[in-house]
């Protein structure tokens, strides 16, 4: 068991010190199927910064379609958030592939424009990431 522990710790620390660490595939794991794929945007993207700095997202793709877009925590005032949230702009490229993904323009929110603005960007740098 101490040494199931040990690689496993080890796995999570060569994991989050590679350059390549923000691209995940979850083969193997638990409840997760072979052709799940999540994108982390923090590192991605902490030069893009909303109304009070980074806005990182999460995105999930499975099968090939992404199936949800998920805010990461961060800074932003929720109320701009939730107006962004309520536009649809989280659920725009749900059931896309990555490549029709990368296609859509997405518009900025009004009322939140700095916050909708760096989601956008931190979506794109993700999506840009998947496509690799």
């Amino acid at each position: 068991m101490k040494k199931f522990i040990l690689i496993a710790v080890a796995a999570l620390f060569i994991a989050a010190v590679l350059p390549g660490a923000a691209r995940t595939s979850f083969p193997g794991n638990a409840g997760a199927a072979a052709d799940t794929l999540k994108v982390n945007t923090t590192d991605l993207a902490k030069d893009v910064e909303g109304f009070n700095g980074p806005t990182p997202v999460e995105i999930s793709v499975v099968k090939g379609k992404i199936t949800r877009i998920k805010l990461l925590p961060n800074q932003e005032t929720p109320n701009f958030l939730q107006l962004v949230i309520d536009a649809g702009l989280l659920k725009a490229l749900d059931g896309k592939t990555v490549e029709e993904a990368s296609k859509v323009k997405l518009d900025a929110v009004t009322g939140a424009t700095y916050s909708s603005k760096a989601i956008i960007e931190n979506i794109h740098r993700g999506l840009d990431t998947l496509k690799k």
